[in-house]
């Protein structure tokens, strides 16, 4: 199992940080675009769109975990915040957002389910939104307040990864209400075995529902982009393993797509996770 060891200020400082559920709005640091810098690639970049391309190493992407609602006043300016991160990172950025019941509106009125609930409840919340940057330090450490995700990607997405995950999906041409999805797992290290969990989920782009902003500014065409609408192989994904370089394992599912899914703004997230982080995401469209 692959483990990453936090650097020594993130270590100390970020369960000091994250313990504080309530700042005032005057008070956070707010870091924004003019804090990041975009990277150069010096490797070989497969894009998860070519999925029997071969083997290269690829860079760790980095899956954000964005709890939120329609409800929640503050929500918007971190979604503002991750679009900051995808301009400069492009896609090395796989975000999700997490609807659930605190500060939301359930199914089917709202976007809301009990699968958010689920992780709600899981991670012991009680504010949003909150944020796991790829489950970083799998501990007390791993739900940050916005204000420090800056901090958390920065660090994550200069680390090396010993996998890549590859997705292929599309929508099933003998019944259009079902998506054929197969995702592969691949060594690209030597002497870097991997054994964790392989999680594949389902997100919507472009979903216009209302939304709550600040000052009690209320949205009824707010759209919602990278809503997590479904797990395709269980709340907490299934066991994959893979011990030595160029090592794959690959996995085929059918899943149905609910009525009122654009078909045409779906999207198939995968990610292998360990008890410490995500090792390596991918996110790929579904082809209609």
């Amino acid at each position: 199992m692959v483990k990453t060891v936090l650097p020594f200020y993130l270590s100390i400082f970020l369960p000091l940080f994250l313990s504080c559920s309530n700042i005032d709005e005057d008070e956070r640091l707010i870091m924004v675009d003019q804090n990041i810098e975009a990277i150069s690639d010096p490797v070989v970049y497969v894009p998860d769109s070519i999925y029997d391309a071969p083997i290269e190493v690829v860079k760790r992407r980095v899956l954000i975990e964005d709890h939120t609602g329609q409800k929640c006043p503050n929500c918007p300016d971190a979604t503002a915040q991750i679009h900051e991160y995808q301009k400069a990172y492009g896609a090395l950025i796989i975000p999700v957002a997490i609807h659930s019941q605190m500060q939301g509106i359930m199914e089917p009125e709202g976007l809301g389910n009990e699968l958010g609930n689920t992780y709600y409840n899981h991670w012991k919340l009680e504010y949003k939104p909150a944020g796991l940057i790829s489950r970083m330090d799998g501990g007390a450490g791993v739900v940050m307040n916005k204000t420090f995700w800056t901090l958390a990607l920065q660090y994550i997405i200069t680390l090396e990864t010993p996998l890549d995950v590859r997705i292929k999906a599309q929508q099933n041409a003998s019944d259009p209400t079902k998506a054929d999805i197969d995702v592969k797992v691949i060594n690209t290290r030597e002497g870097q075995p991997v054994s964790g969990k392989l999680q594949v989920w389902i997100t919507e782009d472009g979903i216009i529902a209302p939304q709550d902003y600040l000052n009690g500014i209320h949205y009824d065409d707010y759209q919602h982009d990278h809503v997590l609408r479904a797990a395709v192989n269980g709340d907490w994904g299934e066991d994959v393993s893979v011990s030595s370089k160029n090592e794959q394992r690959e996995f085929h599912y059918t899943t149905t797509l609910k009525s009122g899914w654009k078909a045409d703004n779906l999207y198939i997230v995968a990610f292998v996770y360990t008890d410490n982080e995500v090792v390596q995401a991918a996110r790929t469209k579904l082809k209609i």
